[in-house]
């Protein structure tokens, strides 16, 4: 899997130019910079939401993604299994309330988003994002900063399983905690300036 020289600019700001990255097919990335450097724009490249202005994405096509935006967008009507199900075929429905227990949701599945805390909203995200992964055979997921407002002993937990659900297919993490991108990914992905460039790539022991 490959971005070939992608160049995206965004408001009159040029965020990436000429970005070429070569990626392995299956495991976590994680893309590591400052807040406000570009990243979620690039996970929107990859995950076709945003066309570049030249460059292209090789080894993405016909997979579909499975995104935690920065943003849990649960739909207020419905219940948190509700909010899972939604993105899932008839066959997979029972995925919405496994993957809701897996992530210690167990009897908050019939409530609705206004009544859960930040942290739950973020659990029901990520369980859509992982349901849907495993619902599809070709998928890339594409998490935006997933542990975003959740505890110490939750995120360990909620990190866990997306590591489990990734290990066979493509993944990318966004974070700027150094904490979060050795415990997330196999390889980290290290981006500054503006525009965006990559400093280096290296394994979660080598980042310092």
């Amino acid at each position: 899997m490959k971005l070939e020289r992608l160049t995206v600019r965004y408001e009159g700001l040029t965020v990436m130019q000429d970005l070429t990255l070569e990626l392995p097919d299956r495991g976590m990335v994680c893309l590591f910079a400052p807040s406000g450097s570009g990243k979620t724009t690039l996970l929107r490249v990859i995950g076709g939401l945003l066309r570049p202005d030249s460059g292209r994405g090789i080894g993405l096509e016909g997979k579909k993604p499975a995104f935690v935006f920065q943003e849990d967008r649960l739909v207020p009507g419905l219940s948190a299994e509700q909010n899972v199900a939604l993105v899932l075929d008839r066959e997979h429905q029972p995925l919405a309330g496994e993957f809701l227990r897996k992530l210690g949701l167990s009897g908050w599945e019939d409530a609705f988003p206004a009544e859960l805390s930040g942290g739950m909203k973020r659990r029901v995200a990520i369980a859509r994002a992982l349901a849907y992964g495993q619902q599809c055979k070709e998928v890339v997921y594409l998490l935006d900063e997933p542990l975003k407002g959740l505890d110490e002993q939750t995120a360990a937990t909620a990190l866990e399983l997306i590591r489990r659900q990734t290990a066979d297919a493509p993944g990318f993490f966004i974070t700027h905690d150094a904490k979060e991108a050795q415990a997330a990914a196999e390889w980290i992905v290290c981006l500054e300036g503006r525009p965006m460039q990559v400093t280096r790539i290296v394994r979660p022991n080598r980042l310092e």
